[in-house]
């Protein structure tokens, strides 16, 4: 029985967006009430790549300290991170209500200049079965409706419980 449950076991990936905190949380908490016992979270924060047009809109990139360079390209992955946090606090707070324990990893991936590719390669990679987002900023997103069209191999949820 434990076999048959470890082979059926399913791969979660819940959609982090730093524009869009509420939809990630309520995306989450959705991957915890559909995952069952084996069954893996992937919490994936994806940042976009920083343009090169706000290293070049510098008079001199070249007069910029490596501080100031290194702050620009690491300001996606903080913000990322910053997220990733309130997501696991909301994570723990709902397998606490449900007295669910399932395994949640968090993960911000490099920045990619084509976030909608970059998922779809994400969950391919990952051997998703499942991808659990938000509807994007007030319901709103571009992403969701893509995600929901495009992807072929796997389920998109998502998720609208959360709006009003």
């Amino acid at each position: 029985m434990f076999a048959a449950r470890a082979l059926r076991a399913a791969k979660i990936i819940v959609g982090v967006s730093v524009k869009d905190i509420q939809g990630s949380q309520a995306a989450m908490k959705k991957a915890i009430r559909f995952a069952q016992p084996g069954d893996k979270i992937l919490a994936l924060h994806m940042p976009r790549m920083v343009p090169e047009m706000l290293l070049s809109s510098m008079s001199d990139p070249g007069d910029a300290s490596e501080d100031a360079l290194a702050a620009l390209t690491n300001l996606p992955s903080r913000a990322g991170a910053a997220c990733q946090q309130k997501v696991k606090e909301v994570a723990e707070a709902e397998m606490a209500a449900l007295q669910k324990n399932v395994e949640v990893d968090y993960q911000v991936s490099a920045p990619a200049s084509d976030l909608k590719n970059g998922l779809i390669a994400a969950c391919r990679v990952e051997g998703a079965n499942l991808l659990v987002m938000g509807p994007g900023l007030g319901g709103k997103g571009s992403l969701p409706p893509y995600m929901a069209s495009h992807v072929n191999g796997l389920t998109v949820c998502v998720v609208r419980d959360h709006l009003r």
